[in-house]
């Protein structure tokens, strides 16, 4: 039986979550992956390491730029998906990020997917800019006559808690650090299962716009911290910074709402319910990290 080629490009294939979606678009039969790059990211040692890596497994390279229209309008040439990796600030994620849409529809392409991969960014609060330009965007491209994707996977589970950072769990010192009463829920997924999930609807036969949601875990801070403790054996000494009231002051008194990112962020965990139902059962064979699996892989790495 012949295999139907699905032509895949990727902007944003050096960053975190780009190069893992391109590696498991090339894991798939019947893909052909294009790799969007700036002429300028090729001198960048890690970013040209990773575009080799995958370019080895038989990407293709195509020059693009979000702030050249024209080099869209080749880079997008021939595609039927396009997926946004893309990050930065409203000139990258509105402005670039439309303009990679508009040529993906003037070259015919049947399928967009947005550079969401946040929590529920659709009921994330008034102001926080990292969501706000996102929903923008959104709102553009949700308009125009494309299959458009939102992926949402809550917070990315591996960037929150990695071990050699002093982050929510501090393993080094056996300390954490929360916002609110720590009982609040939110969803929790790495990034590599983000990028699984991502690679499959990618290329998924059925017209599954709309916003699709993945969660390797639906968890809170106590019992991040609970869990933690029972791993190493030592109980964490527990900072709370303040709730989501402090957090409200701190934002609102902020001449510059991106001065205060880490603050907006940890509001939205604070006050956005969590999934109420996911598409993590539409691949059953995507078998996603637990957070029991992620801790003790954290816990075990902290002892090396």
């Amino acid at each position: 039986m012949e295999v139907l080629m699905t032509t895949v490009l990727i902007a944003g294939s050096t960053g975190m979550l780009g190069k893992l979606i391109a590696a498991h678009l090339l894991d798939q039969d019947g893909v052909e992956v294009r790799l969007m790059a700036r002429d300028s990211t090729r001198p960048d040692p890690e970013k040209a390491a990773a575009l080799e890596g995958l370019t080895a497994r038989g990407a293709v390279l195509v020059p693009g730029d979000v702030n050249d229209p024209a080099s869209l309008a080749e880079a997008t040439r021939g595609v039927d998906v396009v997926v946004s990796a893309l990050q930065g600030g409203p000139t990258v994620i509105i402005d670039g990020q439309v303009a990679l849409a508009e040529a993906a529809v003037g070259n015919g392409a049947r399928r967009f997917i947005a550079s969401d991969f946040a929590l529920d960014l659709f009921a994330a609060p008034e102001g926080a800019p990292q969501f706000a330009m996102r929903r923008q965007a959104d709102a553009a491209i949700d308009a125009m006559p494309l299959q458009v994707v939102h992926i949402l996977n809550g917070a990315f589970m591996d960037m929150m808690l990695y071990p050699q950072t002093a982050g929510i769990v501090d393993l080094h010192t056996d300390t954490a650090r929360l916002w609110g009463t720590g009982d609040e829920p939110f969803n929790l997924t790495t990034v590599d299962d983000t990028a699984q999930f991502t690679a499959r609807l990618a290329t998924d036969p059925d017209d599954i716009s709309g916003v699709r949601r993945v969660s390797g875990a639906e968890t809170t801070f106590n019992t991040i911290i609970a869990k933690t403790g029972t791993l190493t054996g030592r109980p964490l000494t527990i900072q709370v910074l303040g709730d989501a009231d402090d957090l409200r002051r701190i934002t609102a008194a902020a001449q510059d709402p991106w001065s205060v990112l880490t603050e907006w962020y940890f509001l939205s965990m604070i006050t956005v319910p969590p999934f109420a139902t996911t598409d993590t059962d539409r691949y059953p064979d995507l078998q996603l990290t637990t957070l029991d699996d992620y801790l003790t892989a954290a816990h075990h790495a902290s002892q090396s």
